[in-house]
């Protein structure tokens, strides 16, 4: 029940502060920038379906190579179809994860599945806090850093980080272990103790032999996560042109770096609704940009996040449909 309270809160602060957002700076301001936008906003929904392609693939590298080929396409339409749902449903982006596992589970055993996502989570993570340090280092000297909350920041990062290193930590060295512990301190009943022990068992055997027989894998996992980002630094350098700004490669790189940074903060709010446009406003203060477009440029990310969604969701209910006509078929 408080958790519910607690996503329901999240949900309404941050289209709250959305809405601050658009009445301080300006609808009039924001709708003339999308208009220069214009038909435009396509090339940049374009990019973000290579976004998504790039995420599939770098899933799509830790399944044994034996079993993942002829599998891309499913991977593909799951991955869609998974992250529309992390994006709606509120707490840390797992909601579409199980999801996920249930449609694969006619290509792959569950604890094959499952050890995927969760080292494709390992993977996100790593290329994600790597792209922020290059984001922060190109550019940091010529940041006004005044003009952001340079101590929660470096604070949340280090956080974050730590927090990745010790998830890394307990998929190298197995995660029944400690789970096993876990559960006999909660006094949890036996049986349900040692089946849950097996499974993760099973995770823990798939895991080992990717990191130790197929680092390679791993490694092209994570370099494809990075592509993905840098994708998203195109998007940024296409639109500040459109938008009548000057386009500037470092700038653009912080610009993605902080967007980052940011959805690592306030994972909590589904999509990161507000946050990503406050976000916005305050590296476009950094860097010296009129707040204006940065709450434009925000905007115009949201549009485009929500083609996203409903091709997602779409391929969803497609997956499902062909799912329950093979079964009842």
């Amino acid at each position: 029940m408080f958790a519910s309270s607690a996503q329901t809160l999240a949900v309404f602060l941050g289209v709250a502060s959305l809405a601050y957002f658009l009445h301080r700076f300006g609808v009039a301001n924001t709708w003339e920038d999308l208009r220069m936008i214009g038909w435009r906003l396509l090339a940049i929904v374009a990019l973000e379906a290579l976004v998504h392609l790039t995420s599939a693939r770098s899933w799509w590298h830790l399944f044994p190579n034996k079993t993942r080929q002829g599998r891309f396409p499913r991977i593909c339409l799951v991955q869609l179809a998974g992250s529309a749902l992390n994006d709606t449903t509120p707490g840390a982006p797992l909601g579409g994860e199980p999801i996920k596992a249930m449609l694969m589970k006619e290509q792959f055993e569950l604890p094959l599945t499952t050890a995927t996502l969760l080292s494709a989570k390992l993977a996100q993570a790593l290329g994600r806090m790597l792209f922020v340090m290059l984001g922060a280092g190109t550019v940091f000297w010529s940041l006004k850093v005044a003009c952001l909350p340079a101590k929660s920041l470096a604070v949340g990062f280090i956080l974050t980080a730590s927090g990745i290193a010790t998830f890394m930590a307990l998929q190298i060295r197995g995660l029944s272990a400690p789970a096993k512990r876990v559960f006999h301190c909660l006094r949890l009943p036996q049986d349900w103790v040692e089946r849950f022990g097996c499974a993760l068992e099973g995770v823990d055997q798939y895991q080992c032999e990717l990191y130790r027989a197929r680092p390679l894998d791993f490694v092209a996992s994570v370099a494809l996560v990075l592509v993905g980002l840098s994708i998203g630094v195109v998007q940024v350098w296409l639109m500040l042109g459109w938008i009548g700004l000057r386009r500037d490669w470092p700038s653009s790189l912080a610009i993605e770096s902080f967007s980052v940074l940011v959805n690592f903060a306030f994972f909590v709010v589904p999509g990161s609704v507000g946050a990503q446009e406050g976000g916005k406003l305050l590296i476009f203060a950094a860097l010296g940009l009129p707040l204006s477009a940065g709450l434009s440029l925000g905007v115009a990310f949201r549009l485009s996040s929500l083609v996203s969604l409903a091709v997602g969701l779409a391929a969803l209910i497609s997956l499902r449909q062909r799912d329950f006509s093979k079964s009842t078929g």
